[in-house]
């Protein structure tokens, strides 16, 4: 990159009768100059690194006031974006030629998001200076092609290929795709797979490239032997199972035809290494190993691995001594250590419990959540008598350390106010890990924010104990998102047509600021939600709704919102119903601090109306309203919205329709429940319950649309809207499909429910433009007539497999294909079905 003036006198005139000397001095001039400039980092390009300046004899360094920066060339990202990532602002002085125009070209080449980017001095009034920032984009994608494999395998490959049309092309994207092709012929038993990026047809005018795979497969070769020499504690079977990266083809794993290469390799001795180490083997080694390719039968070869190991002695601890330590006694660091005495010696796990768990009990954690950043450990361990340990841990506690500043960009949509609402680091405070990562949560949680680029970063002064603490942040696209969807009803509701637009970061503030809509006010964090379903039967259903998290600037929340639907068909006997239903809802919510601030307390005041000219079930003719008040009390600690990896939510409520004059009354209690665990890798275990209770308070003026019916999703169920409906997948819903006690063929719903759930889920693809998320389920549930019949486990069970895609203009889609291993008596509903099910938004 250059840092130049427009058109400069790049040398002084010279006469020619002094050529000569000019000649040698600018020589020696030149040369001396070159040498004090080659260390700082001026120029950089891509292509061909270059130093250029004004005039080499004339450009001493010198501190500048930047006074204006334009930034030019940039298509898809914002001013401010740049900026930011360069580190130069209005104000800031400068050294020219220094450091400070380098490293803003670095670290805006670090993003991978540029081809190239040049700084330009475009004038300079004294000690002042007016800088430009011109930058080219990376390439967008034109199209791409894949040469090379069978037309089957290019076809999986285009589906697995992470690359759009219209996106940039960089670095990181073509890495993803060479690493799916890579994938994709690993699993299927491929060696020696190779895949060259060809770029052709580059448009410059368009900054557009198509991108040719060529694709060599290699062939196929499995792995059908692997032998151990010196396991004398553990069998070779034993060992085999710790081989993840290269497991042996056999009779029951005839789908995995693994492969072999080095890296699989390398790993799968480390794991093996660790698998030792945490059973007490310290001085487990592989002395010898080697790989070979052997003719098996019929002329075809196999891998065969053989490993020689010495396992030396296990190591159980002896003694744990803690030296230094002045704010926790010995005890308590021993039992954040998580090891006792005679215990066998786990590496892993001592080396976790040191420095960070997933608990977050580590003793690190310990002190560095009390600001004892500077901790310095020593530590010691010695071999004992008798193949035990002992253990000496030195410590030095040090000054605690104090935030200085707390910083954050990145966020291009959403007001600076938002971000520092969430922002549990404050400066002058004591630095806490916790609390970093609490921030990184709180932010997740928002929505608006990529998860996995929330980057807390650190600026240590260790001279002065303090700390800057800094968060880059990279804005969603889908913050904000419309819901489209559609079905069909069968004969008696026809085709179902359903729209919603959610605006999930909006600024009411700012509806009468015209520069503002863009195409609508926002970054306030406010949600506003409006929706249509129609359906070419006689239904129609309008809603709006809309929250205020922070009232008054307080983390004090307010919402209200509205909800008309309507619903006129003639039934199978050829008779008219019709069902109306109105209402409107305000909601107060408050942040606890006890028992923890995840706990938030819910207030809800709802009227509702309904007319309905037709009996069904327990629901008689005519017009019944209620007047309801909602407690609820929920904590919620999910680490990710889309899809936890960590964390539980928790939910209890009472609502109470009192027995007012012309008002009908009841009374509801509902509680649920819901875990996520890391189990290995990447997979996360999710476990839940749910139960819920309708009363009365008389006999007079019951409420009868509050029963609960259990099947299908809320999107499928709109149309009966005059039910409480509980999600279940595996099961239909709807009118002739829900899981409810039922009286002369009609369903009438519950007085109680209960409901189960387990989940197992992979993360499969997660970036800014999809998140993939497959998932197992196991679903269980049941609505009761009366306490009588309530019978926890008589449960109608479904399991299945579904996905989770989450798109930016569409939000969450939730896909589900649930096998009933049970059936609804008296309906079409039987076990040993399937049940497909559609669903927009999250579950958890």
């Amino acid at each position: 990159m250059i840092l130049t003036i427009p058109n400069p006198q790049i040398f002084p005139s010279i006469k020619p009768s002094n050529v000569q000397n000019y000649f040698r001095i600018t020589f020696a001039a030149v040369l001396i100059t070159g040498l004090f400039f080659s260390a700082l980092a001026v120029s950089v390009s891509a292509q061909d690194p270059t130093l250029r300046i004004t005039n080499p004899l004339d450009t001493p360094p010198r501190s500048l006031t930047i006074t204006q920066i334009d930034v030019t060339g940039a298509e898809t990202r914002s001013e401010s974006m740049i900026l930011a990532t360069a580190g130069l602002s209005v104000g800031e002085q400068i050294t020219i030629p220094g450091p400070a125009i380098g490293d803003a070209i670095q670290r805006l080449f670090r993003t991978g998001l540029f081809s190239d980017v040049q700084i330009y001095q475009i004038s300079r009034t004294g000690s002042q200076v007016h800088l430009e920032i011109e930058v080219r984009e990376q390439p967008r994608l034109d199209r791409f092609e894949i040469t090379g494999p069978r037309r089957s395998q290019r076809r999986d490959l285009r589906d697995l290929i992470p690359m759009i049309p219209g996106f940039a092309v960089t670095e990181s994207t073509k890495a993803q795709s060479v690493n799916a092709i890579m994938r994709y012929y690993r699993e299927r038993g491929f060696r020696n797979t190779e895949v060259v990026i060809v770029e052709r047809d580059r448009d410059e005018v368009r900054n557009r490239v198509t991108l040719e795979f060529q694709v060599d497969p290699g062939r196929r070769i499995q792995i059908h032997e692997i032998t151990f020499e010196g396991n004398e504690s553990f069998s070779d079977r034993k060992l085999r199972g710790e081989l993840r990266e290269i497991k042996r083809t056999n009779l029951w794993r005839t789908l995995t035809r693994q492969t072999f290469d080095q890296a699989s390799f390398e790993e799968a001795q480390e794991n093996l290494i660790n698998f030792y180490q945490q059973n007490g083997f310290r001085d487990i080694r592989i002395v010898e190993d080697s790989v070979f390719v052997f003719e098996r039968s019929r002329g075809r070869e196999g891998i065969g691995v053989f490993m020689r190991l010495e396992e030396g002695p296990q190591y159980r601890v002896r003694n744990i001594a803690f030296d230094g330590n002045t704010i926790y006694t010995e005890e308590e660091l021993i039992a954040s250590l998580g090891f006792e005495r005679g215990d066998v010696f786990d590496q892993e796990r001592f080396e976790s419990n040191m420095y960070g768990n997933r608990r977050n009990n580590d003793i690190t954690a310990l002190y560095h959540d009390i600001g004892h950043l500077f901790l310095d450990l020593d530590i010691d361990i010695r071999d004992a008598p008798g193949d035990s340990l002992d253990i000496f841990i030195g410590m030095v506690e040090n000054d605690i350390a104090t935030i200085n500043r707390v910083e954050f960009f990145g966020n291009t949509k959403t007001h600076d106010h938002v971000v520092r609402r969430n922002l549990r680091n404050i400066p002058g405070g004591n630095y806490s890990r916790s609390a970093i990562q609490r921030t990184v949560r709180e932010l997740a949680q928002l929505g608006y924010f990529v998860p996995e680029n929330i980057m807390p970063d650190l600026d240590v002064d260790f001279e002065n104990r303090k700390v800057d603490v800094i968060y880059a942040l990279d804005e969603t696209a889908g913050s904000d998102n419309f819901e489209l969807s559609g079905g069909f009803g069968g004969r008696q509701f026809g085709v179902i047509l359903s729209a919603r637009v959610n605006f999930n970061n909006f600024s009411a503030r700012n509806i009468l600021n015209g520069e503002s809509w863009r195409p609508l006010p926002s970054g306030d964090g406010q949600r506003l939600s409006l929706g249509v379903q129609l359906t070419g039967r006689g239904y129609r259903s309008y809603n709006f709704s809309f929250q205020e998290p922070w009232l008054f600037g307080l983390p004090n929340s307010l919402g209200f919102g509205a909800n008309y639907s309507y619903f006129r068909f003639s039934n199978l006997s050829g008779q008219n119903e019709r069902y109306e239903q109105f209402s409107t809802f305000m909601t107060l919510g408050r942040r606890l601090t006890f028992p923890d601030d995840f706990f938030t307390q819910v207030t809800t005041l709802r009227f509702q109306l309904f007319d309905s000219a037709f009996p069904r079930g327990l629901i008689e003719p005519g017009r019944s309203k209620s007047l309801s008040l909602r407690l609820g009390l929920n904590r919620n600690s999910l680490d990710n919205p889309i899809s936890p990896n960590s964390g539980s939510t928790f939910d209890i409520g009472v609502e109470l329709a009192a027995p007012l004059a012309g008002l009908d009354q009841y009374y509801l209690a509902d509680i649920s429940f819901t875990q996520h665990v890391p189990l290995f890798g990447r997979l996360v275990a999710s476990t839940g319950f749910e139960y819920g209770y309708l009363g009365w308070f008389n006999d007079n003026n019951r409420s009868q649309y509050q029963r609960f019916y259990l099947g299908g999703t809320l999107l499928q169920q709109q149309q009966t809207f005059y039910q409480n409906n509980i999600e279940l997948r595996g099961f239909p819903g709807g009118r002739n499909g829900s899981i409810s006690p039922y009286l002369n063929g009609e369903p009438i719903g519950g007085s109680i429910y209960s409901k189960y759930i387990a989940e197992i889920r992979y993360p499969a693809v997660s970036s800014e433009q999809v998140t993939l998320v497959p998932y197992l389920f196991f679903e269980a549930g049941n609505a009761y007539a009366d306490f009588d019949e309530f019978d926890p486990f008589r449960v109608k069970r479904a399991v299945g497999i579904g996905t989770r895609v989450f798109l930016p203009i569409l939000g969450l889609i939730d896909l589900s294909y649930g096998y009933r291993l049970d059936g609804i008596p008296g309906t079409n509903v039987n076990a040993g079905q399937w049940e497909f099910l559609f669903n927009i938004g999250s579950p958890f």
